[in-house]
């Protein structure tokens, strides 16, 4: 593939080294690959060896040459040169990176895609009322303790809490404005083209009300993505019902 690189990027891992069924997850902006705990936690109970990296400019890494979703994407590659991934499940921006590395799938190999409350397409105006709201939201609460989003998550278990804090902190203090100046347009959805035909893909929606990152009438109009709304969900689905994103995950595969 011409990515090849003799550094694997940071992860975390749960589950035995020798399961027959594995599963790739892939975290979003200003996050950690601890975002997705719970749903490892799950599906190690289910007999799965689970991967989370940790992307670009997260987790203490550095940052690559540029901020493009396909950049990240490709830094992942040495995970699918290594093994084939029964699960590949990407939150938020992840969900990007995860449309990106679609080209790269098996062919033939039944994949169970899933992507959770993320953005594929965003207009100017929408990035820059996003912009707004998060240049607000820091100087508000620059920063976030463990018991300030318990507080403003009552869902989120205490451990929800301490790894969405800890991811915020170590991360680079600029990844937002970089990573949406680094992806303009930010336009994803004709990515879903690249789907391998033995690939299942279903996109999770956090509940209308919430105001999630994804909105329905964007990826309704594609008849091969299965697209599934999660009543009483914020953006984190992972940490409010994981067992949905379990389930969901599975069904493409195992009936």
């Amino acid at each position: 593939m011409g990515y090849a690189s003799a550094t694997v990027p940071s992860a975390s891992q749960w589950g035995s080294p020798i399961a027959s069924k594995r599963a790739l997850l892939i975290h979003g902006l200003n996050s950690s690959s601890h975002t997705f705990h719970r749903v490892a936690s799950m599906l190690v109970a289910k007999g799965y060896l689970v991967v989370a990296p940790n992307l670009l400019g997260h987790a203490l890494r550095m940052s690559g040459v540029d901020f493009q979703a396909q950049t990240l994407a490709d830094d992942l590659l040495p995970y699918l040169q290594a093994a084939e991934y029964d699960i590949v499940i990407g939150h938020s921006m992840g969900g990007a990176v995860v449309l990106s590395l679609l080209k790269y799938l098996p062919k033939t190999r039944p994949t169970s895609v899933v992507l959770v409350d993320s953005s594929v397409e965003l207009t100017t105006d929408q990035m820059a009322v996003r912009r707004a709201k998060v240049s607000n939201d820091v100087r508000v609460k620059p920063n976030p303790t463990v018991e300030d989003y318990m507080v403003s998550n009552p869902l989120w278990t205490r451990e929800d809490a301490i790894w969405r804090s800890l991811g915020t902190q170590i991360a680079r203090a600029t990844n937002y404005d970089d990573h949406m100046d680094g992806n303009v347009p930010w336009s994803f959805s004709h990515l879903f083209a690249d789907r391998p035909p033995a690939a299942a893909l279903t996109v999770l929606i956090a509940d209308p009300r919430s105001n999630g990152a994804l909105k329905l009438e964007t990826v309704a109009k594609f008849k091969d993505v299965r697209a599934v709304i999660v009543p009483n969900t914020s953006h984190w689905i992972q940490y409010e019902f994981p067992e949905v994103i379990v389930e969901e995950a599975l069904r493409n595969i195992e009936g």
